[in-house]
């Protein structure tokens, strides 16, 4: 049997995860040379002192599910089952946002308005090679809020932390009743986020990307007796997203 747990989930991620170390360092090195260099035009300076900023952010995110077999797995209902696996997707997000500032390095984001577009493929490989998925596909509304710490500006460049909490609300009717078994994903999820991005000062915007990751905090699986179902305790939702922020 198969472990499907976070760690081996960010195995799979290797190269994110080096590049979000390097990213975290740039701030104490950047942090030595604040001097404005010659020549060097500073854009929107009045922009840091704004008290309300507005803007919107555009996503791209791979996403997966953390499986958590049940003992019933070990059952012989199971004995042509050799694992159950989650595979990685890729969707799109659109979203409002508006930033409260607390101080200069300090400000509360809140997104009143994302939409996630989210497709989930659950396999259940068995023994002979034949594999049964589970294709899972919604659209979910997804609200949040964030603190963002800021480094010290240098020159049109500022990294930054974010972290905060988010909600998800698949969107439109409830699925249609049907005798046929399958896997069923409940409607409301809540995820924890933490990230890291640069905001790049313009002459007109501040275009801001962001690379940050998210885990669901409920188990998101409804409660059903089937063969999809019954092999399984827990799935949790895993997302990696790079979003692009475009503010005043």
């Amino acid at each position: 049997m198969q472990t499907f747990d976070f760690w081996n989930k960010l195995n799979l991620h290797r190269t994110k995860i080096v590049v979000f170390t390097l990213l975290i360092a740039l701030p104490f090195v950047g942090a030595k040379a604040q001097s404005r260099k010659s020549g060097v035009t500073l854009h929107r300076l009045e922009s840091d002192q704004k008290t309300f900023k507005y803007g919107f952010l555009l996503g791209v995110h791979t996403n997966s599910y953390g499986i958590q077999y049940s003992d019933r797995f070990d059952t012989p209902a199971y004995d042509q089952t050799s694992a159950i696996i989650s595979q990685q997707n890729t969707g799109f997000d659109l979203g409002f946002m508006v930033n409260f500032r607390l101080a200069d390095q300090l400000s509360i984001r809140v997104v009143p308005v994302k939409i996630g577009l989210y497709q989930n493929a659950v396999e259940y490989h068995n023994v002979d090679g034949s594999i049964q998925e589970q294709l899972i596909e919604s659209t979910r509304i997804e609200p949040g809020i964030f603190m963002k710490y800021r480094s010290i500006r240098r020159n049109n460049t500022r990294m930054y932390l974010v972290a905060g909490l988010s909600g998800s609300i698949r969107s439109g009717r409830e699925d249609l009743v049907t005798d046929e078994d399958r896997l069923e994903i409940r409607k409301v999820n809540m995820k924890f986020e933490v990230g890291i991005g640069i905001d790049n000062y313009f002459e007109f915007f501040k275009f801001s990307p962001e690379f940050r990751y998210a885990r669901g905090l409920a188990n998101v699986m409804n409660s059903q007796d089937n063969f999809f179902h019954n092999g399984l305790r827990r799935i949790t939702t895993h997302n990696f997203t790079l979003y692009l922020h475009f503010s005043d």
